[in-house]
């Protein structure tokens, strides 16, 4: 299992965790008791965990594996924490019909949603970086008000910083302060329209609304989804929303039309598998067989050789990490495919596919032509900084081989 899966398949596991927490409130039996003070303290500190955890990798004081690892045991402590829910099934009032319907959109939909949003917002060739040191702890972390003020010191210095927004945007919603969420994506969407941004505001919108996507949250998906059939979270989206209103066929219309983009044996392929058999189930017809992953993958690959000249090579160290990736000429900055060397390693020869995918609906094989690149990077980071050496190739056709890729440019 690459790196990249490996996190989206641990963050999915949390996330089912986080989720469960929900259905338990949503689900338990009429009469039970409320949760005691300690019970709330747990999850509080629970969640607070997690935001600092989250903090602390966009700060870079703490690196992919130990970020890993440390999500994965509060993921394990959460899962042993949680209270008994007895045995009895919900009401059958109306109300908790409408939790009943909440709870399996939260379950099945809205873990995949929130990986599909990392992958694509978040620190993308960070999850491909092999764990090097960590540089400090998790606990001491700010909380979620510590952590929302800091991103709000952060944006009254840089208010053009976009990621930033989505993440004071994210910490609202975390916080349950839709209100201010919704600012701080309009923010962002104002700085940059990114589809996936305005649906987790349209999400935001919904949830503010008691769970219901009637309005403005229909609005956006239909919006997007009328410029491009295809969007992946729209898709997505529009199907937990048929769902909770119970148009179950048309939610099987939407996740049957997602799962092609999807890669076969993927977190995010069996989450889209799971939510279309429950929408079979509800619709009473035979779950869809899944689709396959879109065709051409096979063949979408390109090589060749990196190159480093001596006079540059002189001024760096053979341990400094090198980057190689694809990206689209247009679009999202996103790599299609990385793969992470080291100078001393250089003249590399390279081999990028769609095994070494970022996201499942960003790869070679859905692109005709990409711009590569190699990038050193003295600090390590994933993200370019000043002092990093680069060489660009472009316009390179999906298919090329024997290319080589000099590095010779210094990034200012």
């Amino acid at each position: 299992m690459n790196p990249v899966t490996q996190f989206v398949a641990i963050g999915l596991v949390l996330t089912f965790a986080v989720v469960a927490v929900f259905l338990w409130a949503l689900l338990r039996k009429p009469g039970a008791a409320d949760t005691t003070p300690q019970d709330e303290d747990s999850a509080r500190i629970y969640r607070e965990e997690l935001q600092e955890l989250q903090a602390a990798r966009q700060s870079g004081d703490l690196d992919s594996e130990a970020f890993e690892r440390a999500r994965q045991d509060i993921a394990v402590r959460l899962i042993g924490d949680l209270p008994d829910a007895g045995t009895a099934g919900p009401s059958k009032n109306p109300g908790a019909q409408r939790a009943v319907v909440t709870a399996v959109v939260l379950a099945l939909v809205f873990p995949m949603l929130g990986a599909l949003a990392y992958l694509t917002l978040g620190d993308p060739m960070a999850v491909a970086e092999p764990a090097a040191t960590m540089h400090g702890g998790v606990d001491g972390g700010p909380d979620a008000a510590a952590l929302a003020q800091s991103l709000k010191d952060k944006l009254q210095a840089n208010p053009q910083d976009m990621q930033s927004w989505v993440l004071l945007g994210r910490t609202y919603r975390s916080q349950d302060q839709f209100d201010a969420a919704l600012d701080a994506y309009n923010r962002a969407i104002a700085l940059d329209p990114n589809n996936r941004v305005a649906i987790e505001r349209a999400e935001v919108i919904a949830a503010k609304n008691g769970g219901q996507f009637a309005g403005e949250p229909w609005a956006v998906i239909n919006s997007i989804l009328k410029k491009d059939p295809k969007d992946g979270s729209a898709l997505l989206m529009a199907g937990s929303a048929a769902f909770s209103e119970g148009r179950f066929k048309q939610a099987l219309a939407y996740w049957s039309a997602l799962r092609p983009q999807l890669a076969d044996g993927s977190p995010e392929a069996m989450a889209v598998d799971n939510a279309l058999r429950a929408a079979a189930e509800k619709a009473g017809v035979e779950t869809p067989a899944p689709n396959a992953a879109a065709p051409g993958a096979a063949g979408a690959r390109i090589s060749g050789r990196v190159t480093l000249p001596d006079a540059i090579r002189k001024q760096l160290r053979p341990t400094d990490v090198v980057f190689i990736y694809a990206q689209a000429e247009q679009g999202s900055p996103m790599p299609l495919a990385i793969l992470r060397t080291t100078v001393q390693a250089l003249p590399f020869d390279f081999s990028l596919d769609d095994s070494l995918a970022m996201s499942p609906q960003a790869r070679l094989s859905g692109q005709s032509h990409v711009t590569l690149k190699a990038r050193v990077s003295p600090s390590g980071q994933a993200m370019p900084q000043p002092g990093d050496w680069i060489g660009t190739l472009p316009h390179v056709a999906v298919g090329a081989q024997s290319l080589v890729l000099t590095i010779d440019e210094m990034v200012k």
